[in-house]
C-alpha cells in the first residue's frame, strides 16, 4: 500500500512540475497551458523514481533528500532547456527541506556545518563567472547557476562538491560542442548538467568518496 502512495504522489508532483516548469510566472508571453503528453511521461518517471528511492532506503535521509534532487532535477531541466530561468524558488525550497532532515537525521551542527560548505562554491561559482565574462566579454554562467552552486555544497559538502561541479563539466562538454556549430549565440543552459551532476554524485556518494580516496592516496 505504501509503494502505491508514493508511486502516486511522485506521479502527481511530476505532472505539477511540468505545468509549473513549462508555464513560468517570470515569463513575459503568456499562454494558455495546454496538458501535454509529455506530462503524463515526467509524470510517471519521477513516481518510478519516487518508489525506487523509497525500496532502496525506506524512510530516510537518503530517501528524502534523493527525491527532493529528483523533483529539482525535474524542474530546472524543463525551466532551464525551455527558458534559460532557474527560479529561486525550487531552489529556496529544497534547501529548506534538506536542512530539516540534516537537523533531523543527523543533528544541528552538521546542517550549520553545510551552509560554509554551500557559500564556499557559491562564492568559487561567483568567481568563475566573473573572469569568465571577463575573458569572454559577456555573461558565462547565469545567477540561477551560480545559486544551484550553494544548494550542491551544502548538500554534497565541499570535496564531494567540488566533484559534481567538474562532473558537470564533463556533462556538459558533449552538448557544448554541438551547440557551438548549431547555434549562433552559442548560449548553453548549464543549469541541467549541475543538477544532474549533484543528482548522481548524491546517489553514488559512496563510489565517488571512494574514487576521491583513491585519487588523492597519492
Amino acid at each position: 500500500m505504501t509503494n502505491i502512495v508514493v508511486l502516486i504522489i511522485g506521479f502527481l508532483l511530476g505532472i505539477g512540475y511540468d505545468i509549473f516548469g513549462f508555464n513560468l510566472p517570470l515569463v513575459k508571453e503568456k499562454r494558455k497551458y495546454r496538458f501535454r503528453f509529455l506530462s503524463i511521461i515526467i509524470g510517471l518517471l519521477n513516481g518510478i523514481l519516487f518508489l525506487f528511492f523509497y525500496n532502496l532506503n525506506g524512510f530516510s535521509y537518503d530517501f528524502i533528500v534523493s527525491i527532493v534532487l529528483t523533483s529539482l532535477l525535474i524542474l530546472i531541466f524543463i525551466s532551464d532547456i525551455s527558458y534559460m530561468i532557474i527560479l529561486d524558488s525550487p531552489l529556496i525550497i529544497s534547501l529548506i527541506i534538506i536542512f530539516i532532515c540534516k537537523w533531523c537525521f543527523i543533528g544541528f551542527k552538521a546542517s550549520l556545518m553545510g551552509i560554509i560548505d554551500g557559500l564556499i562554491l557559491f562564492l568559487f561559482m561567483m568567481l568563475i563567472g566573473y573572469l569568465g565574462q571577463k575573458l569572454f566579454k559577456k555573461e558565462s554562467l547565469g545567477g540561477g547557476d551560480i545559486k544551484l552552486a550553494f544548494v550542491i555544497g551544502y548538500t554534497l559538502g565541499l570535496p564531494l562538491g567540488f566533484t559534481s561541479l567538474a562532473l558537470s563539466t564533463f556533462l556538459a562538454l558533449p552538448y557544448a560542442v554541438y551547440s557551438m556549430f548549431s547555434n549562433k549565440n552559442h548560449e548553453v543552459a548549464f543549469g541541467p548538467f549541475l543538477v544532474s551532476a549533484l543528482w548522481l554524485v548524491f546517489i553514488f556518494s559512496e563510489k565517488f568518496s571512494n574514487l576521491l580516496s583513491f585519487l588523492f592516496r597519492f
